[in-house]
Order: C-alpha cells, then structure tokens, then sequence
C-alpha cells in the first residue's frame, strides 16, 4: 500500500498531527470535567485516527480520505475555540496559541519561516494554491491567502477571522527567538529580517 502514498500525503497527515497538538494545548485551558466532555463530544463528531498512515487510510480513496480528516480536524479546532470563547477572552487564546508556538522554532530566514508555516496549517493541498508567492529574498519573503479554505467551517463556530489571528499569534511565538519580524498587512503576510 505504500508503493500509493506519497509524500504530500504524509505531509498533509502531520499536518492534521499537529492541529491536533495544537488542539490539545488549548483544551489545557479548560478545566478537567470541561476538557474530558469536550474531547469526547470531537471524537464522537469529528473523530481522528491516529497511527501508520498506511495502516488507516483508504488506499482506495486517498484523496478523499485525507480531505475529510481536514475537514474534522477544522471543525475539532473551531468548535473547540467556540466552546472556550465562552469562559475565555480571545487574548487568553491568543496567548496560549503563542505559547505553544514557542515550542517550536521556526527557522532562521524568512524562507525558512514561511516553508516552516506551509508544514504545519491546513491551507490545502498544494493544488488548492491557497497562499500565493509575492516576494521571496534573502532579507524578506512575502505571501499572500488567496483562498481561504479555513473560513467556511470556521464560520460555523465563531468568526472566521479568529483563526487567522491564533494562527498568527503561534507564528510569533514560534519566531520569537528568530530575529525576524512578521507582519499581516490585509491578506499579505512579510516575514523579514
């Protein structure tokens, strides 16, 4: 099975990995009854299989089994932001998403920083062309969202405009130590030195 599966397969599988990392950090925020009913309601819901992805994916439909991992993993991270917004300020969030981004480091140039970000977010498969090039330098790389695949289902829990503010909330945290500086201007996005 395999011999089917190519590397932007796994890649998109880590990458469902890591939101749910990033999930179970922020349920750290809630308290444990809290954390144990909701945890149970995202599995129940929106349940994600863990393991070899060759042992659990369909090899049959390896395009579609993948995008509908997406698609839970989405609604587990904007549900769950949804339910805590109700005990917690966007800035506690904000913070914890930051916090979280500490623990990682994201590279030492802005293209380093940038092939960093497409590792880990769901923005699609490469074919989706979500984010788009502008500038890439040594001293500064710039990108733009031309499709925002996270709006729809993030629209279905809070405002969708929340996502990308954690999100950038974990870059700065993962480019703290970095030296370099990220700044959103619209939908642009420049990761300088």
């Amino acid at each position: 099975m395999s011999l089917f599966l190519g590397y932007i397969h796994h890649l998109m599988y880590e990458k469902i990995l890591f939101q749910e990392e990033l999930l179970t950090s922020l349920l750290d925020l809630a308290d444990e009854d809290e954390k144990i009913s909701l945890s149970k309601d995202l599995d129940k819901e929106f349940p994600i299989e863990k393991g070899d992805l060759k042992d659990i994916i369909d090899e049959a439909n390896i395009h579609g089994w993948l995008d509908e991992r997406v698609r839970r993993s989405e609604n587990r991270l904007a549900k769950t932001v949804g339910v805590l917004l109700k005990d917690f300020d966007i800035e506690d969030l904000k913070n914890k998403f930051y916090d979280f981004g500490k623990s990682y480091e994201a590279g030492d140039t802005p293209g380093e920083a940038f092939n960093f970000i497409t590792t880990k977010f769901l923005d699609g498969m490469p074919c989706d062309h979500s984010l788009m090039i502008v500038k890439n330098d040594e001293d500064e790389f710039v990108f733009e969202v031309v499709r925002d695949l996270h709006r729809d289902i993030w629209a279905n829990y809070v405002n969708p405009d929340l996502y990308w503010d954690l999100r950038d909330a974990f870059i700065g945290g993962s480019l703290e130590n970095s030296g370099l500086k990220y700044e959103k201007i619209n939908e642009t996005y420049v990761i300088r030195k």
